[in-house]
């Protein structure tokens, strides 16, 4: 999954959406992370990259 957001970030520009480097995870195991809106999450927990044209996404 890494190297698939990877590839979607150098095609696309998002405000919404950043790779934050590598570092370790609450067990100390070293993961890719990424800020998707206001989360920071590793790698292991996106499941699927999905975009939304801004006409159907809903107000916060």
């Amino acid at each position: 999954m890494h190297y698939r957001l990877q590839a979607w970030l150098r095609e696309n520009q998002c405000d919404e959406f950043e790779y934050l480097g590598k570092r370790p995870d609450a067990l100390g195991i070293p993961q890719h992370w990424y800020r998707i809106a206001y989360q920071e999450v590793t790698v292991d927990q996106v499941e699927e990259l999905e975009l939304m044209d801004d006409a159907e996404s809903e107000p916060l």
